[in-house]
């Protein structure tokens, strides 16, 4: 959200509570946990993005196709 690259737990926080849903600030940390490989507490890298969109599938928050 502030366009360095990076999605840091607070910005993924706000973009869940954007979409509606509950819980954000655990479901943001939760996603941090599975995806944040290097853990430097920034989503980046295609590795890390993968991981993200993999959390987020099973949360049924992104569909295939």
């Amino acid at each position: 959200m502030n366009d360095d690259g990076k999605i840091s737990k607070r910005e993924f926080r706000k973009a869940l509570h954007v979409l509606g849903l509950h819980f954000t600030r655990w479901k943001a940390g939760h996603a941090m946990t599975q995806a944040d490989h290097n853990h430097d507490h920034y989503i980046d890298g295609k590795e890390e993005v993968d991981k993200l969109i993999v959390w987020a599938k099973k949360l049924g928050l992104v569909r295939d196709g």
